[in-house]
């Protein structure tokens, strides 16, 4: 069991996520770690999630360091097994009491030729990188839906939205299918008090995994991927989700300046009038980046501060780790 989360003698931050309570998977490593520690910035209590122990157990020690967050609490987590997925639901409604925010971050990366890659090559990706994603918001909805409000954030590649690398035809595919989906989720839960938004670090953005495999070809990764997990990029990008929970779109941008280019083959309804007034319009470019036209972005108090019907009770938990809280 951790030691209290918030180090003797200072007080939690109060930010602008502060009392709500976030779930990120592949929170671990790479983009996941970022938003996770970006979330507890805020004030949010946080659940990171993820496959490999020691690098969530690591994330969770930097959020006490942090000591601007009321909880934290690690669940490993493998996004490819359904029981798995569903533990995670269920302990993190039961620890923490309710989950408003989920942000998907989990992922791994299958690049090369394509006359190298087999089926099972493609079954492995799919099963963290789509199915994952499925699994999780799945496993969350019905609480989102009987609360009355959430928001689900599914991260996908700048390859998913714009293709353009012939080797990494595998990986921006499944990003594209994700991103599908998302845009399918976010019509379905229309008018629910349920936000879904679309993630993209951007085209100079790192990849979204840490784990790698590659086919005829040598372990090649961007400069961007090789950048420090502390790094400011990875800062930046996070803190540009923040600014997409704080004014709810459905595409959110790692980089601005992407939007002329998505713009085209991106254009959802803007994702307030899902919790909202129906026929909200479309997000232009400038709405992708400032979080919506003048009158169309804002969120409904309730959605984001939280003021919502009390829930019923879920099941207890399985054998997991304890949740890390202040004394009181």
């Amino acid at each position: 069991m951790m030691s209290s989360i918030i180090p003797e003698g200072k007080a939690p931050g109060r930010g602008g996520l502060s009392g709500q309570v976030a779930v990120v998977t592949g929170g671990g490593s790479g983009v996941g770690r970022a938003v996770a520690k970006a979330l507890a910035r805020q004030g949010a209590n946080v659940v990171v999630a993820d496959f490999d122990a020691s690098r969530m157990d690591r994330t969770v020690e930097e959020i006490i360091q942090l000591g601007s967050s009321d909880a934290a609490l690690a669940l490993a987590t493998d996004v490819r097994n359904d029981a798995s997925v569903r533990s995670l639901a269920r302990d993190s409604i039961k620890a923490m009491g309710r989950v408003d925010i989920l942000v998907n971050a989990a992922g791994v990366l299958l690049q090369g030729k394509l006359d190298r890659i087999s089926i099972r090559d493609w079954n492995w990706m799919l099963e963290t990188n789509l199915l994952g994603a499925v699994r999780t918001a799945t496993a969350f909805l019905p609480h989102m839906i009987q609360r009355g409000s959430g928001h689900m954030i599914n991260t996908v590649s700048f390859g998913g939205l714009l293709p353009g690398d012939a080797l990494a035809i595998p990986y921006d595919s499944g990003h594209a299918a994700l991103a599908a989906f998302t845009a399918g989720l976010a019509q379905e839960t229309r008018g629910t008090g349920i936000f879904v938004s679309l993630y993209c670090p951007g085209s100079k953005g790192p990849r979204i995994g840490q784990n790698t495999r590659s086919r005829g070809m040598g372990r090649w990764l961007r400069r961007s991927d090789l950048a420090d997990e502390g790094s400011h990029t990875l800062e930046q990008l996070a803190a540009s989700l923040i600014d997409g929970l704080h004014h709810p779109r459905f595409l959110i941008l790692g980089d601005p300046k992407d939007a002329a280019l998505l713009k085209s083959r991106w254009d959802q309804p803007d994702t307030p009038s899902q919790g909202g007034a129906p026929g909200a319009g479309s997000a232009t470019p400038d709405a992708v980046r400032q979080g919506g036209a003048p009158g169309a972005g804002s969120a409904r108090p309730g959605a984001l501060r939280g003021e919502v019907p009390p829930q019923k009770d879920v099941p207890p938990p399985t054998e997991r780790q304890d949740v890390v809280s202040k004394p009181q």
